[in-house]
């Protein structure tokens, strides 16, 4: 597993989780594939199983946790550009208002697999809202990824 601090390794459970829509601690080729829908990246099933088999370091067909950890650590803690950090905001921004609203947030999880209570995509954006207006800027998305 990648050189992780306790913290690094929540956070990457925390993402590992979402992935996982149906709990089962792995992550499918069909669960993947829907994560990237929900971002809006495109791959055919050649990419695909690339992807998958990049990942899947023991060939079991899933990813596992430590096999998520590895290929996503580097990645994951990786200090991103403004640039980046704008272009993945607009994804979660689709209306363009400039924030990520909990309505965004609530229909970003959905499309991943996750459908939350009104209550968690609250303590979602509580979490990140630096100024209290109940969504997240840029600037509170860029600060969040930074950290």
């Amino acid at each position: 597993m990648a050189n992780l601090t306790a913290k690094q390794t929540r956070e990457l459970q925390d993402a590992f989780n979402l992935f996982d829509s149906d709990h089962s601690g792995k992550i499918s080729r069909k669960e993947l594939r829907k994560v990237l829908n929900a971002l809006s990246i495109q791959v055919d099933e050649t990419e695909l199983a690339q992807l998958m088999k990049q990942m899947d370091s023991n060939n079991s067909g899933d990813i596992e946790f430590d096999e998520f950890c590895q290929a996503m650590g580097q990645i994951f803690f990786k200090k991103h550009t403004r640039q980046e950090l704008e272009a993945a905001f607009q994804k979660f921004d689709t209306d363009g208002s400039g924030y990520i609203t909990p309505n965004e947030l609530s229909h970003i999880m959905a499309r991943m697999g996750r459908n939350m209570k009104k209550s968690e995509i609250e303590a979602m954006i509580k979490s990140m809202d630096t100024t209290g207006d109940g969504k997240i800027s840029l600037d509170e998305f860029v600060d969040m990824c930074n950290q």
